[in-house]
């Protein structure tokens, strides 16, 4: 949509399910992501692809200033490819990358957080001077010592160093590189393997977890999670609207899809429990009603003090799996109710969300007792 933006256009604006542009003259625009934050952005046409960088935050940062600064942003993108390629710092890299893809918000916090730290020091350099010896070099040193003081820590080195992948191929798309140094790992086949969890609660530690748990908002989303093994933060940031008499409908997802989630009696009981309140979320921040809670450490060492069984949330999904296999339910219906995409064409080509799909997935779900 184009329009004047002005600051009655700003103080106007609405969230919708998904994210929306109000795009002005130059190149100036405006993001309107689903949670309500508005985004000033500048973009433009370069190399028959378009570059899209975020500017600032609305009302954070005035309109009249956000204009002004995407001036000079868009003068910086328009330099000459040559200029830009020498020119490209690791900061400016990642800024383009977070601000043209749609990350989700969990991700865009996940990457903000991780690369200005492990590598503070490699954010003012050139993208072409960041070496095949210094990524390998900055690896080992996060897996083996630890980074600034930190505990050595092999996943978040795997982390730091899948992100910055991520952003090198970005880099040779644009043909700022022609190689991405972090392959050197690959190539030397340095050990990046983890170990994966592999935790979860046999059906008597369930019932023991379930038994215990009070009408605190994270222990109803805990109880929520054990009988739809849903993720913790989907389970944690369901809305209301998205609660009808007989579905409970996830948008916000890991792999962007839909997830329609029958409600079984069982569900419907931990749903009766949840008070209604000015809150658009079932599980709201005790601190900000408009924000759903985020924080559950403290419930669940409460829980394990109180029964003795330690576990964390994702445990609880391996749990649901776990015990959907237990009592007989088939492998493609698990993954289904899980929500994990399929690869099979076949499975493809299957319309689960079908009024009779739907019922199929309730029965299983009802079987799903611990």
């Amino acid at each position: 949509m184009r329009a004047t933006i002005t600051a009655k256009t700003l103080q106007s604006l609405q969230p919708k399910d998904k994210p929306y542009f109000i795009r002005s003259t130059n190149g100036f625009a405006v993001k309107i992501n689903p949670k309500g934050s508005i985004k000033y952005i500048i973009e433009t046409k370069l190399n028959c692809r378009t570059v899209r960088r975020t500017i600032g935050t609305y009302p954070a940062m005035p309109l009249k200033d956000a204009k002004e600064a995407g001036a000079k942003l868009l003068q910086e993108i328009l330099i000459e490819p040559n200029q830009r390629k020498t020119s490209t710092s690791l900061r400016m890299l990642f800024d383009s990358y977070t601000s043209t893809l749609n990350l989700k918000e969990t991700t865009l916090k996940d990457y903000q957080t991780v690369i200005p730290y492990y590598l503070s020091d490699w954010m003012n350099k050139k993208v072409t001077s960041i070496s095949k010896s210094m990524v390998e070099k900055r690896f080992v040193t996060i897996r083996d010592k630890g980074w600034q003081g930190g505990i050595p820590t092999h996943s978040q080195a795997n982390k730091v160093m899948r992100i910055l992948s991520a952003l090198m191929n970005y880099a040779m798309a644009d043909d700022i590189i022609q190689q991405n140094p972090v392959d050197v790992l690959k190539q030397k086949r340095v050990d990046r393997s983890t170990i994966k969890r592999s935790s979860y609660l046999t059906a008597p530690e369930a019932r023991e977890v379930t038994e215990s748990l009070s009408d605190h908002p994270v222990e109803l989303a805990i109880a929520m999670m054990l009988y739809t093994g849903l993720r913790k933060n989907e389970a944690l940031s369901i809305r209301w609207e998205n609660v009808t008499k007989d579905l409970i409908t996830i948008k916000d997802t890991k792999n962007h899809r839909e997830h329609l989630i029958p409600i079984t009696e069982r569900i419907q009981k931990i749903l009766d429990r949840i008070p209604r309140s000015s809150s658009p979320f079932l599980f709201p921040s005790p601190v900000d009603k408009q924000k759903n809670i985020r924080d559950v450490r403290p419930t669940l060492k409460r829980i394990e003090k109180n029964t003795g069984i330690n576990f964390k949330c994702h445990d609880l999904r391996r749990t649901f799996a776990t015990r959907a296999s237990e009592v007989g339910i088939d492998f493609l219906m698990i993954k289904r109710m899980l929500n994990h995409k399929v690869s099979d064409i076949t499975a493809q080509y299957i319309q689960w969300n079908s009024k009779e799909n739907l019922q199929k997935m309730k029965e299983a779900l009802e079987r799903v007792v611990y």
